[in-house]
């Protein structure tokens, strides 16, 4: 089991000044999950992912795992996700794994599972 703390220490391993991307960029596609038949579309914006990893520190409660969904899916995927009903575990993994996708980690589908208290 990988803890929060694990995937701290992966995000910090991140040194931006090494790498560099002008031929890789891309404005055009937002990246997706696919669920069942259910493909959502997760927020990449770099504003974004600064907005979830200050909740990374510290207890992840599932106050801090609802904003995290909410940042991270505009209004009409939260209406595709509820359609889900998925249960705790699996709504932590989802809300996980668009985290790591949009921190350029983990392909979807391979995932680590967050710590909760």
């Amino acid at each position: 089991m990988i803890y929060l703390a694990d995937i701290r220490n992966w995000l910090k391993g991140f040194n931006i000044a090494d790498y560099y991307y002008s031929d890789k960029l891309n404005f055009e596609q937002k990246p997706q999950i696919k669920i069942k038949d259910t493909v959502l579309t997760v927020n990449d914006e770099a504003v974004a992912l600064l907005e979830i990893l200050p909740k990374l520190n510290g207890n992840v409660t599932p106050e801090t795992i609802s904003d995290m969904c909410n940042i991270l899916f505009d209004e009409a995927e939260m209406q595709k996700l509820k359609k889900l009903k998925l249960n705790f575990e699996d709504f932590t993994t989802l809300v996980q794994s668009a985290v790591e996708l949009v921190a350029g980690g983990e392909e979807p589908g391979e995932t680590a599972t967050l710590a909760t208290t």
